[in-house]
């Protein structure tokens, strides 16, 4: 105990501190209360010595981190616009975090700066429709309404998750515009955050731009959901975090360059501070990035000082600068997992490498299984808290990754740097950490394919209770039979390439083949909330629409066989249409893209058409009376008639088509409802797909009449925000005599076979 206080006072003063901010989480103690008690405690301690003394400066040091943290819960509890509930009005915000989209809506934190004209200054979440996202540290203006947030709904409370961050409504809105950027210290780190993602996007695009972001920036926004779901599975998922080995990295960065250029120490640790602040301001307030840029700081300042560096010291202001903001923020999985997984860097790492010491493993992969097993076992419990699963290879899948991070984060920093003075040089540095970044996709998707890659509660207890058994059968046995470590250590290094082999095994075991379909098959995917379907014949495959990036078209249609394609359609450009368009392209062989050319344009339509363009895929504009034959399978297409205007729903022009198969014909509409089909040529048809996932449709009872179908399929996602389908809608479907209807929601994939002539239905429910 002398010894502990002697060596880590100030760290013991600190956290102090930091208990007194957490207990205010749940005590609200008035500060005349808390100023006599702390006023005692520091009286009382000037009569005590050693250690005594020491726990009445911590006990008034606790006591004023509870007066401050009532204060702080105190502000974050109030909400002026929680009276405004049920009302409407415009309102002026300041968008603070990077946008979230879903297939339903844009989910995006701000402050907002007045309401109805009058000022004030409040967070709040905003709701906006899905298209384009504003950026952060945009101030935008928009009519919105006042709502409560969701209450708790499969296993998530959205309500208490937003009052953790002192946000207690959320604003909806149908629009928005921007009319300006924010601007003081915060309009700067925008304005740094700006120049990475540009830099960055010189040389990479697509997944790997996503995962070079996602390490520098700790963007995952941009990722399709099959990746972001690979990465967690795989235990890699901090990497796209901004973990506190960011900083270190950057730190060891900037002393290495002026150690090669000869600069002082003194002007190298002044760097170090320079280049911290700047890292963090460009990340934002991320609670591994704040916690590491207060330690780097501080040591560079106790080295400044010619003082002795603490590193429990510097992990405790981390902690009391992160929770003196924001106290509930010690209740966060991201804030919990980066202080666990630092303390067993300073407890487990040292341990656990000296007991590696000997085995015939080299220096480089012994320091990262240190880190890999005494981070990943001691973070596992968090994990299984918060999420309910953890992965179970987390720690090769670390190992592996161990070199990549760096440099992924190393050259997306330094194109950053370049970028002003040549972008060419930008470029080639920005596509070296693409190549980096691919390295760690590469792992993820191998490892997340692994069987078993992420267990439950009762599953880790399990193998928690049989290594700890073989932990005590392997203690007991090498007390009566000594074993050299010599052979230990090849047994290790035999277990390590069998544990290597199968990843291996499974990247290159032969894809799954495509079963060709005898006649015409019609693969209506489940795809969520959107559109997806994919016609083939024996000898062409054409998918029209591509369904939302989290659906993971691509990899559904890798699983069924499918490797290329004879062409696919976007319908337009809307995200629940296209928004899979360019992981197809990127992903699969696809001969040639249709599109309608639409002055409508939206990110999704521009990044698959990018994709196009960069693998030389020829594009195709499609209008009404445009005739695409392939493979026996003929598209008729009916709609847009042009390209329509910037400003116009791009439902209204969606491409309509017939395909026909023999004396099968196949009606897909998109988005676009009677009050644009009825004025098109239509006939008899066999299948049709419902239009707008089974949307209100006023005219669809007339419609049925006039394409008499055999089958109708709704596509949409389970529990929609939109209701879909529509009762109406429903009810004029079960009005069409001999209709059979079917719905992705309830049935999961629909797919009809034709020999051209009779229909065969299955689902995979």
């Amino acid at each position: 105990m002398k010894d502990l206080v002697e060596l880590h006072w100030p760290a013991l003063l600190v956290g102090s501190v930091c208990v007194g901010l957490g207990l205010a989480i749940w005590i609200a103690v008035p500060l005349a209360v808390v100023a006599v008690l702390s006023l005692a405690a520091v009286a009382g301690s000037a009569t005590l010595d050693g250690p005594a003394r020491l726990a009445a400066l911590g006990v008034a040091l606790a006591l004023v981190g509870l007066g401050w943290g009532s204060l702080r819960m105190d502000a974050l509890r109030r909400s002026v616009l929680a009276s405004s509930v049920g009302e409407s009005g415009v309102a002026e915000l300041v968008t603070v975090a990077p946008a979230r989209s879903s297939p339903y809506s844009i989910r995006v934190l701000a402050l907002v700066r007045a309401f109805r004209r009058e000022r004030l200054s409040e967070r709040v979440l905003v709701v906006l429709p899905v298209g384009r996202s504003p950026p952060r540290g945009a101030v935008i203006e928009a009519t919105v309404r006042v709502a409560e947030p969701r209450p708790e709904q499969d296993g998530f409370d959205e309500r208490a998750w937003l009052a953790r961050q002192g946000v207690h409504v959320v604003l909806e809105s149908s629009s928005w515009r921007q009319i300006g950027r924010r601007g003081g210290v915060a309009g700067v780190g925008d304005a740094l955050r700006d120049r990475i993602e540009r830099a960055v996007g010189r040389g990479t695009e697509g997944v790997r731009r996503g995962i070079v972001l996602g390490v520098v920036l700790g963007e995952d926004e941009g990722l399709p959901r099959g990746v972001q779901d690979d990465f967690r599975a795989s235990g890699l998922y901090h990497l796209l975090a901004v973990s506190g080995q960011n900083v270190a990295f950057l730190a060891a960065g900037i002393y290495g360059l002026g150690w090669l250029v000869r600069l002082r120490r003194t002007w190298r640790e002044l760097s170090i501070l320079v280049a911290i602040a700047v890292y963090v301001l460009a990340v934002g307030w991320q609670p591994s990035v704040v916690r590491a840029g207060v330690a780097g700081a501080l040591a560079s300042l106790a080295w400044l000082a010619a003082r002795p560096r603490d590193r429990w010291h510097f992990l405790a202001v981390g902690a009391v600068v992160l929770m003196a903001w924001m106290p509930t923020s010690v209740l966060e999985p991201g804030f919990q997992l980066s202080f666990a997984a630092v303390a067993a860097i300073f407890l487990a790492v040292p341990r656990v490498r000296t007991s590696l010491d000997g085995y015939p493993l080299p220096a480089g992969v012994a320091d990262a299984l240190a880190v890999a097993l005494a981070c990943g076992l001691t973070t596992a419990p968090i994990v299984l808290l918060h999420f309910g699963n953890a992965p179970l290879y987390t720690v090769p899948a670390n190992v592996l990754a161990f070199a990549a991070a760096p440099l992924v984060l190393g050259l997306g920093l330094l194109a950053a740097v370049v970028d002003p003075a040549s972008p060419t040089a930008a470029a080639g540095l920005a596509a070296l950490a693409g190549w980096a970044a691919a390295w760690l996709e590469l792992i993820a998707r191998v490892v997340a394919d692994l069987p078993g890659a992420q267990i439950g509660t009762q599953t880790t207890l399990e193998l928690t209770a049989l290594a700890a058994a073989g932990w005590f059968v392997a203690r007991a046995a090498r007390r009566h039979v000594r074993i050299p470590r010599q052979r230990l250590g090849f047994a290790a290094v035999v277990s390590a390439a069998a544990v290597l082999a199968v990843p291996v095994w499974i990247s290159t075991r032969p894809a799954p083949e495509w079963d060709p379909p005898t006649g015409l098959r019609v693969t209506f995917l489940d795809v969520g909330q959107g559109d997806s379907t994919l016609l083939e014949t024996p000898s062409a495959r054409v998918l029209v629409d591509e369904g939302p990036p989290e659906a993971d078209v691509a990899g559904q249609l890798a699983r069924m066989g499918v490797r290329s394609l004879s062409a696919i359609v976007m319908t337009h450009p809307q995200r629940d249409h296209v928004g899979g368009a360019a992981d197809v392209i990127r992903r699969l062989r696809v001969r040639e893209v249709l599109e309608p050319g639409l002055a409508a344009t939206g990110p999704e339509s521009e990044e698959a058409l990018g994709a196009a363009r960069a693998r030389d895929v020829r594009v195709e504009v499609v209008r009404a009376g445009t005739i695409f034959r392939v493979g026996g399978l003929v598209l008729n297409v009916l709609w847009p008639a042009d390209a329509g205007t910037p400003s116009e729903d791009p439902n209204q022009n969606a491409v309509v088509l017939v395909a026909s198969y023999g004396e099968t014909d196949v009606y897909l509409s998109a988005d676009a409802e009677s009050d644009v089909t009825s004025r098109l040529p239509l006939g008899a048809v066999e299948i049709m797909k419902v239009a707008h996932h089974g949307s209100e449709d006023a005219g669809l009872a007339d419609e049925l009449r006039t394409l008499r179908p055999r089958v109708a399929v709704i596509s949409c996602g389970r529990n929609n925000d939109y209701g879909h389908p529509r009762t109406e809608t429903l009810a004029a479907l079960a009005g069409s005599p001999g209709l059979r209807v079917y719905r992705t929601d309830q049935d999961g994939r629909v797919v009809i076979e034709s020999d051209g002539r009779n229909l065969t239905v299955r689902s995979d429910r």
